[in-house]
């Protein structure tokens, strides 16, 4: 199946929505539920010193009136049916107020239906209102009074000592649970006469809360809907440059190393995609390099096989030649013998050549280094040559900005590449010039002015079995300078050539750093 990341993230997040949507969800319920109980709360405490602060206002005229038993009061019977809320008073003779019309029906009732009008709509309860009441009806506003639970005679005494109290249960004489304010009722001389009850049903709030949750609800389902949707957008977005480089390391694999993802994110997709490109350049570059050495290994054989034919064919021939007796006469005989130990040797050094080339070119042959004065090693050089440069009349010149110049290195081998690029210069000049060695800095130069060489055989003359193209390079194996350049590398050193045809040949070897002395 395509494509399973995109769809492990899609799951992935839509439970991480749900969850966050059930959190939510139940968070808000509960603190939706806690703040509308407060707020009903605050209205009923705000409402109960109102009602209380206007009976106590025509306490005077009640009390004359009706004496201490106040609470059989029509004024408090109309508060109970214009306030949205049960209004009862406990006057000082410890009368209840009950609707008598109730009282008289036998039935206690929950609320009017005017109260549903008057209410707000979020706070209208859904009690029934048929529904008779399981305990019989109070006889008199004292019996109302004795019917009440102990604990809420003991807040109405206390209400009394002028504390008021809110309180959140059960009413059995309401059938419902209710939420009550105790509020004390004073004259205008601040005595307590009477205590005021609030009651407001609560299955009303909860039907608010309900309605908030359900609200919510939609609105997550709403919101979940479209985090799935965005979720899946912003998956499939994610996992493309993936799947492009899936099909990157597919052609990798097919070795199609010109495949690129060329993805450009400042990311760790961006990264990983950088990566895969660096690596598909590097296996181009392999790629190259080997279809570079096969066709160098090819050469190899080709030029290894030409190089050991031609003496192998003059020695076989010779040897021929004086077995059959077609060569008889003393003079000939050792002529062909010179001739054969001139290629013997030839192929000697040959061979030489290439066990030394091997050799180099293979990092786990060690060599041996210590530490020496590369100054010593040019004098020794250009001491060796010159014996080899008398026949042509050619003068070597060592110029040298220093004495001494510490290296770690391998005497004989350093030696011996001065020697090849001296050698070379002796090949290639004419009698009577000279060759300059010279040491300037962290450059090492051999000059010679000589035939020089042409741009084409420049590029390729470090490489093996390589030969310039002049009457002047008729011998040699082509080795020499390969062999060189490896001596070089393996002393952290990096050799170049630089030619004009008739005017001579430059090579330039960069040196590392000097060594203290006291290191």
């Amino acid at each position: 199946m395509k494509n399973k990341i995109a769809i492990k993230l899609t799951l992935y997040f839509s439970c991480v929505l749900l969850l966050f949507a059930l959190i939510i969800g139940g968070v808000f319920y509960q603190f939706f539920k806690q703040h509308t109980i407060e707020i009903k709360e605050k209205e009923m405490r705000v409402r109960a010193n109102k009602i209380a602060a206007e009976i106590g206002d025509n306490m005077d005229n009640l009390e004359r009136r009706f004496g201490t038993k106040i609470s059989k009061s029509r004024f408090v019977t109309l508060l109970d049916r214009v306030s949205p809320e049960i209004v009862w008073v406990v006057d000082s003779d410890r009368n209840l107020s009950m609707n008598m019309e109730d009282l008289r029906s036998g039935e206690l009732r929950r609320h009017r239906p005017h109260h549903d009008n008057m209410m707000p709509r979020m706070f209208k309860s859904r009690v029934d209102e048929e529904k008779p009441s399981v305990r019989p009806a109070p006889k008199n506003s004292r019996d109302a009074y004795r019917q009440l639970p102990k604990h809420i005679k003991d807040k109405v005494e206390k209400c009394f000592e002028g504390k008021g109290f809110v309180l959140e249960e059960y009413n059995d004489m309401l059938d419902g649970v209710m939420l009550t304010v105790g509020e004390p009722v004073r004259n205008k001389n601040g005595q307590i006469k009477a205590v005021l009850l609030l009651h407001s049903p609560v299955e009303g709030l909860q039907a608010a809360v309900w309605n908030g949750l359900r609200i919510l609800l939609i609105s997550l389902v709403v919101a979940l809907a479209l985090g799935v949707l965005i979720s899946v957008l912003l998956s499939w977005k994610f996992t493309e440059p993936l799947n492009k480089m899936k099909n990157i390391a597919e052609r990798l694999a097919e070795r199609d190393y010109k495949a690129r993802s060329n993805i450009k994110q400042n990311d760790e997709i961006g990264e990983l995609a950088k990566t895969v490109d660096l690596l598909a350049e590097r296996l181009q570059l392999a790629d190259e390099e080997s279809q570079k050495l096969e066709k160098l290994r090819r050469e190899f054989i080709a030029n290894i096989s030409h190089e050991l034919r031609t003496p192998v064919t003059v020695i076989r021939g010779s040897l021929e030649a004086i077995r059959d007796g077609v060569v008889t006469e003393k003079e000939d005989v050792e002529e062909f013998h010179e001739q054969m130990y001139n290629e013997s040797i030839f192929l000697q050094r040959l061979i030489n050549d290439l066990l030394d080339l091997s050799r180099l070119q293979n990092t786990d042959f060690p060599i041996e280094k210590d530490k020496l004065n590369l100054c010593d090693v040019i004098q020794d050089a250009v001491r060796g040559s010159r014996r080899m440069s008398i026949e042509k009349h050619l003068e070597i010149k060592a110029d040298l900005d220093k004495e001494l110049y510490l290296i770690d290195g391998d005497y004989g081998r350093l030696r011996q590449m001065l020697m090849i690029f001296l050698h070379n210069s002796i090949k290639f000049s004419p009698e009577g010039s000279s060759i300059e060695v010279q040491l300037r800095g962290n450059k090492l130069y051999v000059i010679d002015h000589g035939c020089g060489m042409p741009a084409d055989d420049v590029e390729h003359a470090f490489e093996r079995f390589y030969k310039a193209r002049n009457e002047h390079n008729k011998s040699g194996s082509g080795l020499g300078l390969a062999i060189s350049k490896q001596i070089a590398l393996r002393h952290d050193m990096q050799v170049s050539l630089t030619s004009t045809v008739g005017e001579g040949t430059i090579i330039t070897v960069s040196l590392p750093e000097a060594v203290d002395a006291n290191a």
